[in-house]
């Protein structure tokens, strides 16, 4: 490191200038706003330091090799994290860019709110779904309510062991039309003597993205299952 005392010391001898002082009131007020030493500081510190040392005390030069050394460490290490900043914005940019093609598509997320879309040539579009069906389930079973908690619709599901799609035709239990909007579904399963509610996942509309700004993850937006990471994403259709 520096040494403090022989720097002190050529500063002490300096007070008596007045030259020396009126520059160093200029340089001071000029650098006020200075918080950083940067390498011009470290050479100039380094400068005074060799021009005031004691002739009879020399410094050793291997300790100012030391020193260059531990400043071009810090330098590199500060344009290092310039570069690597640089580098993280540019990938989020991509990031956002390529989360932008899943605007307009469906994905498949774990959830059990669905929306339904308004009907088309008078037939309604039904939200997908995908469900892990146990060993031994003797019955499967969707059930749909509105956001009131009102049963809409029970409809009967393949009790195939394993991953298994289902999808709502968008009727009622009466056979009408259900109204477009948000609803709520659940799937249960007859195992044994018991009824095991299942795990949902479902299909969502994405219709926007964004970066989350304490993590830079992208988020996506969409119609039933509010924000989404990417990683919760199971199948894009």
């Amino acid at each position: 490191m520096l040494d403090m005392d022989t720097i002190n010391a050529a500063l002490v001898r300096q007070n008596t200038d007045p030259e020396a002082a009126a520059a160093r009131r200029a340089a001071n007020e000029a650098n006020s706003k200075k918080t950083e030493l940067n390498q011009d500081d470290f050479l100039t510190l380094m400068i005074t330091q060799l021009r005031n040392q004691d002739p009879f005390k020399p410094m050793d030069p291997a300790q100012y090799v030391g020193q260059l050394a531990q400043f071009s460490s810090v330098s590199g290490l500060s344009e290092m994290n310039q570069q690597i900043s640089s580098l993280t914005d540019s990938l989020r940019g991509n990031q956002v860019l390529d989360g932008a093609g899943l605007i307009g598509r469906t994905v498949i997320a774990p959830g059990n709110g669905v929306y339904l879309q308004d009907a088309v040539d008078g037939v309604a579009r039904g939200p997908q779904g995908l469900i892990n069906v146990p060993a031994g389930a003797s019955a499967v079973q969707l059930v749909i309510k509105d956001p009131s908690g009102a049963l809409v619709k029970t409809q009967a599901l393949d009790n195939s062991r394993g991953a298994q799609a289902f999808t709502w035709d968008g009727t009622t239990n009466d056979g009408s039309a259900a109204p477009a909007g948000a609803y709520r579904i659940e799937v249960i399963a007859r195992v044994g003597n018991e009824n095991v509610s299942l795990k949902t996942s479902v299909a969502a509309r994405v219709s926007s993205v964004a970066l989350d700004p304490s993590t830079g993850a992208l988020m996506l937006d969409t119609d039933s299952l509010g924000e989404l990471a990417m990683g919760d994403i199971e199948r894009v259709l």
